[in-house]
């Protein structure tokens, strides 16, 4: 297969002597996120990607035993993993996997780190194995990683006002990293339990003059000393975090905000600068819906409507190919060109740019070529000023074509990148 990885960066983190390589594509987990102030909503696109925190041993249903290529290093998209789960244990052709690992950092004795290396999808099974094509990777896939059915998330996540009550600290960051800011994943020590729920927002805080009181001797012990009575302490804030997820006792959160260099550590308490303008904007909302206001929803409602036929009209639209070809001609150009105009003026969407071909020639050959085609159309996207990292390419061959018929006419539409947006 004519296979495009895109490294961009590697992390190598020792913790209590175990090494622990991380190789993201398209950058690190700092992906791109969009905040929509008038909905209140966070859109995260590669919400699957986040890890969390667990205290029990996630066993899934199985684990990565080998790749086509037989390596053991940079597995990422496109590429082909052989499972040691089969037919006999459920799996069916189509089926998607989530591919994961376990890592137990030194500093955190009750908890393992799951970090999410991608998701699979089933292309062949027999009793006992199954072959799958990394679909989409987060983290190099790793020999021995364990895979459990996939459950997407939903990457719109709104945004919520916490109780007031709600405090903690930062136990770690998702790719331990000793300071961290804006963009970062992190960990947070209350969970479904304390209240804690998804789009919740809270400011990260410090007490520069905790702990510099003088110690006060007892009376008539002129060695012995006591702390004094604990006092209030001026705070100052040094960032803001939002809930992505939440297990049982602790929480996953992006660094929406940072003004200082975060560590572990470091408290958090209810709320931040969107909760309370979400607080003030219900407050100051009227009781009643006047005229102005019905005019103004049904224009919101007509603007969603036009979106959501953009963005059918974006996807309906594919490119096609001549014949054992991957070059794009005058009217792929142009089909291309409204794609790029369409993608500039919506920030917030990533796109899956699939490749097919048509059923002549061999399945291998076939990946090869709808490789290059989706490529093709990506290269060509991103020379209009795209940005890359929100483009990814996926080549199904010959294995899901437009129409079933075989001749030339069907044969034409089956040669195609089709383009789908990936955000709800």
């Amino acid at each position: 297969m004519g296979e495009r990885h895109c490294w961009s960066k590697v992390l190598v983190s020792l913790r209590g002597g175990i090494l622990l390589g991380v190789f993201f594509f398209l950058g690190s987990h700092a992906w791109a996120w969009k905040w929509l102030p008038r909905e209140a909503v966070l859109i995260y696109p590669r919400i699957d990607g986040v890890g969390y925190l667990v205290q029990e041993d996630l066993k899934g249903i199985g684990q990565v035993v080998t790749t086509r290529a037989e390596k053991e290093v940079l597995i990422g998209e496109n590429e082909v993993v052989y499972l040691d789960v089969g037919s006999r244990d459920g799996i069916r052709v189509g089926d998607r996997l989530e591919v994961y690992r376990l890592f137990r950092p030194r500093e955190l004795k009750d908890y393992k780190v799951v970090l999410v290396e991608g998701r699979l999808r089933v292309i062949e099974v027999n009793e006992t194995e199954s072959a799958a094509m990394v679909e989409e990777a987060y983290l190099s896939i790793s020999m021995g990683s364990r895979v459990d059915y996939y459950r997407p998330r939903n990457p719109r996540i709104e945004l919520r006002v916490p109780p007031e009550s709600l405090e903690g600290r930062i136990i770690w960051t998702y790719e331990g990293l000793t300071a961290f800011g804006k963009g970062d994943i992190v960990f947070l020590d209350r969970g479904a339990v304390d209240g804690v729920e998804p789009g919740q927002c809270f400011e990260i805080y410090r007490v520069p003059m905790e702990g510099t009181e003088p110690l006060i001797p007892y009376p008539k012990r002129t060695y012995h000393f006591q702390r004094p009575t604990p006092q209030k302490h001026l705070t100052t804030v040094v960032g803001e975090v939002m809930v992505l997820q939440v297990q049982k006792t602790t929480a996953t959160a992006l660094v929406t905000k940072s003004f200082l260099p975060l560590e572990v550590g470091d408290r958090y308490r209810a709320g931040c600068g969107w909760s309370r303008e979400l607080v003030a904007r219900r407050a100051e909302a009227p009781a009643a819906v006047t005229p102005g206001a019905r005019e103004e929803e049904a224009a919101v409602e007509g603007e969603e409507e036009a979106l959501r036929r953009a963005r059918a009209a974006f996807e309906n639209e594919d490119v096609h190919f001549a014949f054992d070809s991957y070059a794009l001609d005058a009217e792929a150009q142009r089909i291309l060109r409204e794609k790029a105009a369409f993608l500039k003026a919506h920030p917030e969407y990533e796109v899956l740019i699939e490749g097919h071909c048509d059923e002549r020639g061999t399945e291998q050959y076939n990946l090869a070529l709808g490789d290059r085609r989706a490529n093709a159309a990506k290269f060509f996207l991103v020379g209009l000023g795209v940005d890359e990292g929100r483009l990814r390419t996926i080549s199904y061959g010959e294995e899901r074509p437009l129409d079933p018929g075989h001749n030339e006419a069907a044969w034409a539409r089956n040669r195609r990148a089709h383009f789908v947006i990936q955000n709800p």
